[in-house]
């Protein structure tokens, strides 16, 4: 009758394991499904007044550490002119003008700051994992994922926000 018992107790046991391993890795999965990336419209962000005095806010992106906003020119509304970023941190962020342009860039936004270069990642069928990219003058330099991109639907055609 021990015997049986004992070999019972391991069933369960092995049993309340399997589903313990089970659901962890359900949570997991449908962690990892929450970090992907979230994009919609610029018009989530209506009583923002980080681009006041631009021609608006053309595009903003999360990452973990950043806020970005890419602010329009005043005259053409379709072309980036300002980058602006928030740190998270409370810390003082950049605040950089673009000196020139090139819109068949197409898939990223891009900013120079001195020899530092900042660019900023537009998601597409393309680019499903956006980042922001910093280049150093050294040439070293870091990526941080982008975790929200929303666009202005009046400057750019739309994003896809499935």
């Amino acid at each position: 009758m021990r015997l049986i018992k004992s070999i019972f107790q391991k069933s369960v046991a092995t049993l309340l394991l399997g589903l313990s391993l089970l659901v962890s890795a359900e949570i997991k999965e449908k962690k990892a499904i929450a970090e992907t990336l979230r994009t919609g419209l610029t018009n989530e962000l209506a009583n923002d007044n980080t681009c006041d005095g631009t021609g608006g806010i053309l595009a903003y992106a999360e990452t973990k550490d950043y806020a970005l906003y890419i602010c329009a020119d005043t005259k053409d509304i379709s072309q980036p002119r300002y980058y602006r970023s928030v740190n998270k941190n409370g810390t003082k962020g950049v605040k950089l003008t673009a000196r020139t342009y090139n819109p068949n860039q197409g898939n990223y936004f891009e900013f120079h700051n001195g020899d530092y270069v900042y660019m900023l990642q537009i998601p597409s069928e393309n680019i499903k994992n956006p980042v922001l990219a910093v280049e150093f003058p050294d040439g070293s330099g870091y990526e941080q994922k982008i975790t929200r991109f929303l666009m202005n639907v009046e400057a750019r055609a739309p994003i896809s926000t499935k």
